[in-house]
């Protein structure tokens, strides 16, 4: 708001300062013509205070968005490496839980081996032993 005003108070005096010179100018002494330099000298150091004073709140503006944009990228990334940590626990607990389920079927799969080839091996032994009451009877 305050930029707003220093705006209109400056296009104001600029108007103000305008109609001075061509005052000034009118009059046409020698004297008013020194004056119309002096006017037009402090108008122009005026005018580069202000640029100078809107290029500092402009600078300062900026410097604080840029500081905003800043926290919030630092904040959006803190958030991240949050849920990021998360799920690697997740993904951890997961893996452990597969894991042990690999582990115990591999255990039941190596019972189950065990049994198949003591089956296969009391088959054979019946085989054999049918093999032989054949052979026997012939």
């Amino acid at each position: 708001m305050s930029q707003i005003l220093s705006e209109t108070f400056l296009s104001g005096f600029m108007i103000l300062v305008q109609s001075l010179s061509v005052v000034f100018l009118y009059c046409g002494t020698s004297s008013g013509a020194s004056t119309v330099t002096q006017v037009s000298e402090e108008l122009q150091a005026l005018l580069m205070e202000e640029r100078k004073r809107k290029r500092k709140a402009s600078n300062r503006e900026s410097a604080r968005r840029s500081r905003m944009r800043k926290k919030k990228h630092l904040d959006d990334l803190t958030a991240e490496l949050t849920q990021l940590r998360e799920d690697n626990h997740q993904i951890i607990l997961s893996l452990n839980i597969t894991s042990q389920s690999y582990l115990h079927v591999e255990a039941e799969n190596s019972v189950l081996r065990a049994q198949t080839n003591e089956l296969s091996c009391r088959l054979q032994s019946l085989e054999d032993i049918i093999t032989f009451l054949q052979w026997k009877q012939w």
